[in-house]
């Protein structure tokens, strides 16, 4: 049953993701090259402040909660913020700009851009811990070859076409570091943070860093010559490929590992070659069709597949203020509280004392008493004179989200169900 559930949360962020990929080509498509005569950064700013004003009422809603950040989220945000945020679409736009002006062909900067994917796999690996299994490694490299079979079709790869010494394969090769380290950040964010405030808080602070580079690259003038037209494209990005495409991407992300969403940012090219399709009537080839089927399977194959393997961890025990016992569910207080998983209630196994005990793990805020951050242990088995500080917890599976309870009665019969996962 959970791992049925787990699935079907997983395909549901996969679908948010790809959904997200799909307005991306929207924008790549047909919106963002109508501004390559304006400065990037100007049209960065204007994109984020736009945006952020639709999303900032979601900051106001979790402020409790943003208030309760650790450092390592904060570092996290600011991450997303300056790579995702502002020097990844700078350097995106810069590149396309300078494909559309003929000064470099489009393969060099897709084929580089599409980077991404691996810087993102190997930071999920060492960054945040995320070890899956084989397969899943195996169908992620069946992804990104099918896409680039996919995006090269057609026309075919030559090689000669590739100028690495542009300044514009340089900016597509950043971009494709900003954007794929940013998917592994900005995990570590919705672990712990609504994915409507995550969004919020992005738009916001790169828009407040676009607006201090605008300003010191003296762009801010050309703000006047953007007319009535091309106001309505920046409106339209807000609520598709901008403000609209993140907010759906944060929900994705929220239900499936980075490793996962990376893939299915893929989607990407998918999408733009079947609106060629549909547009301007380009037939795809045989190599496409069959690139096109080979990754569409290979996505299911990592959303089913893309769970992490396992997750340990190793805590002291800390003193707590002894609320789960006087509830009659006395706890171990942990002090890893910036652990790089959804905030939950897990069912564990946990070595304590050299001895191997079932329990339960409750990590994230104590909603009932005072919105504090938590990291708590139950086992059935009592306790006494835990002599060792440190405690080794391997989480088996999530059974249920973090909430608020109206009143201790009703916390202690959820309580009781949660234990009675445990069995005898």
């Amino acid at each position: 049953m959970f791992k049925f559930l787990a699935q079907r949360n997983a395909l549901w962020g996969a679908f948010a993701i790809m959904l997200a990929a799909f307005l991306w080509s929207l924008d790549g498509t047909f919106i963002r090259p109508k501004f390559y005569t304006y400065p990037a950064t100007l049209i960065v700013f204007l994109e984020h402040a736009l945006g952020f004003v639709v999303l900032c009422p979601f900051i106001i809603l979790s402020w409790a909660k943003i208030k309760l950040l650790n450092r390592k989220d904060w570092g996290a945000i600011i991450w997303v913020c300056v790579f995702g945020g502002l020097l990844g679409t700078i350097w995106i736009t810069e590149a396309f700009f300078s494909a559309v002006r003929g000064d470099v062909t489009f393969a060099t900067v897709v084929i580089l851009q599409k980077l991404q994917p691996v810087f993102a796999l190997l930071m999920a690996r060492l960054i945040i811990g995320e070890k899956l299994t084989r397969r899943f490694y195996l169908w992620a490299i069946v992804a990104i070859a099918a896409a680039y079979f996919l995006a090269f079709g057609k026309t075919g790869l030559d090689v000669t076409d590739i100028n690495l010494l542009h300044n514009a394969a340089f900016f597509a090769f950043l971009a494709a570091f900003a954007f794929g380290s940013s998917t592994v950040f900005g995990k570590r964010i919705v672990n712990h943070l609504d994915y409507k405030a995550t969004a919020a808080l992005r738009f916001g602070i790169t828009g407040i860093m676009a607006f201090v580079v605008v300003i010191f690259s003296n762009n801010l003038a050309s703000i006047r010559l953007i007319d009535g037209a091309h106001w309505w494209y920046l409106i339209l990005i807000v609520f598709s490929s901008g403000a609209a495409a993140m907010f759906i991407y944060y929900y994705g992300l929220k239900r499936v590992t980075a490793s996962t969403a990376t893939i299915c940012e893929l989607f990407w090219p998918f999408s733009a070659v079947i609106l060629d399709y549909f547009l301007n009537k380009n037939i795809l080839n045989s190599v496409q069709i069959f690139a096109s089927l080979i990754l569409l399977f290979a996505f299911y194959k990592v959303v089913t597949t893309g769970q992490r393997k396992k997750i340990e961890f190793t805590a002291k025990r800390i003193d707590g203020a002894g609320r789960g016992g006087r509830l009659g569910f006395p706890t171990i207080n942990l002090d890893k509280i910036d652990l790089d998983v959804d905030h939950g209630v897990y069912l564990v196994k946990a070595k304590i004392n050299e001895r191997d005990y079932q329990g339960l793990l409750h990590f994230g805020h104590r909603v009932t008493f005072g919105d504090q951050p938590s990291l708590e242990l139950y086992v059935k088995e009592r306790l006494e004179n835990i002599s060792d500080n440190n405690v080794r917890v391997e989480i088996i599976k999530k059974i249920r989200e973090v909430r608020k309870f109206n009143t201790e009665e009703e916390l202690k019969e959820q309580i009781n169900k949660d234990v009675e996962m445990l069995g005898d």
